[in-house]
């Protein structure tokens, strides 16, 4: 938290300086350092949020998890409209942002509270450092995320003009929806790992493969139809001038694959109370990342921030394995996803197909592709054994368990 509230006080008061420096803003610079200040007081105050949601995961109450972090996005959606009715303008999502947090904040805050024993306070040296052997790895693999994931943002900035800011931050967010799955997968999944290695449990590696396996599936189409209709869904959602950015949100989804299992890995390890191996894999991440963005950028531009994320989340993805190898008999389902892909290649034909032969309104078309597509996907994934029903039945009961 502490150094938290440091970042917080240098961003505050350097709000002006960031503006006008950085951001190169001549007009409207208080509302520039408005944003800041406001997205710097964010910055801290979402600790909270956090802490409550990690609460909720601890004592494995995945319903309220999913309702507090629902509640935050809802509450950013209606408050940022509010505000933007009111003629805010760009002030509008920094205060949504900001006030969100506000609300998760007192909306659970005393349910939260329950959970938490009256007990008396004791310091325990032992405990603490256990603690600091887990925690402060993890702390720094967060910090080396947050690295990853803004490099190539704040690097466009510096070396490009903010329309490319702009274009880029269109794609980014949108190929991330992809890691949604994963993340579904490993709220799961950490309390798992961690209830079989207390307990000494079996079945560590087969439900490993079982992930394995139906993240790939369920990542698939999906990406497949944002590679596809990359160029619509960036006009759709976005307008015609972020559409130049589908090249960019192509090369960005391919990387969100590999992300995703890595995403996996990453919690594996931490569940297996080994937070520094998955440190040093995402801190090879931020170095690679870093290097191949100053290369890139200043000669390709957003294209080479997205090329240079996607050979990034690559190594990642072939690194995470070989650290999870020293811990776990890891059987990767290879077959299963060459299959599979292969089954996501011929799904993506006929979507190619059916674009050709259909000139219909541009949401019917997406929406009759996606449809067909799925149709086919499922039916190869059955008919070559891919997928299993009862199998699917089991996973679903243990997510629900959860």
């Amino acid at each position: 938290m502490f150094p938290a509230l440091i970042i917080t006080i240098i961003l505050f008061f350097s709000a002006e300086f960031l503006a006008i420096n950085y951001l190169h803003l001549s007009g409207n610079i208080l509302k520039g350092v408005l944003v800041i200040k406001f997205l710097a007081i964010a910055y801290f105050v979402g600790i909270f949020p956090s802490t409550i949601q990690q609460i909720f995961k601890g004592f494995q109450l995945m319903k309220f998890f999913a309702i507090a972090n629902f509640c935050r996005t809802l509450f950013y959606f209606l408050i940022t409209w509010l505000f933007i009715s009111l003629n805010f303008s760009t002030l509008s999502p920094a205060l949504g942002f900001l006030s969100s947090y506000f609300f998760v904040i007192l909306i659970f805050y005393f349910p939260v509270l329950k959970l938490i024993p009256k007990v008396k306070l004791d310091f325990s040296k032992e405990l603490t450092k256990k603690l600091l052997f887990y925690g402060f790895p993890v702390m720094l693999s967060s910090v080396a995320g947050i690295i990853i994931g803004h490099t190539d943002t704040i690097l466009i900035t510096f070396f490009r003009t903010l329309s490319e800011v702009g274009v880029y931050q269109t794609a980014l967010p949108t190929a991330r929806l992809l890691w949604f799955f994963a993340g579904a997968f490993a709220t799961v999944l950490f309390p798992l790992v961690t209830e079989l290695k207390t307990k000494r449990l079996k079945g560590l590696e087969t439900g490993i493969s079982l992930i394995y396996r139906y993240i790939w599936i369920i990542i698939i189409p999906f990406a497949l139809m944002a590679f596809s209709f990359s160029a619509e869904i960036l006009n759709l959602f976005f307008g015609s001038f972020y559409a130049q950015g589908s090249n960019v949100l192509k090369i960005l989804v391919i990387g969100a694959i590999f992300f995703s299992i890595t995403q996996i890995n990453g919690t594996v390890l931490n569940g297996l109370v080994k937070p520094k191996n998955y440190t040093k894999i995402i801190y090879f991440g931020a170095i690679m990342n870093l290097i191949g963005n100053i290369i890139l950028i200043p000669k390709i531009g957003i294209i080479g921030a997205a090329i240079s994320t996607l050979l990034t989340y690559t190594v990642m993805f072939l690194f995470s394995f070989f650290e999870l190898k020293k811990f776990v008999k890891l059987r990767i389902p290879i077959i299963d996803w060459i299959k599979t892909l292969i089954i996501g290649v011929i799904s993506l034909l006929s979507i190619y197909l059916l674009k050709n032969l259909l000139y219909i309104n541009i949401f019917l078309e997406v929406f009759v592709c996606f449809s067909v597509s799925i149709l086919i996907f499922v039916g190869l994934l059955l008919f070559l054994n891919v997928i299993n029903l009862k199998e699917i039945s089991n996973l679903v009961k243990q997510i629900i368990k959860k």
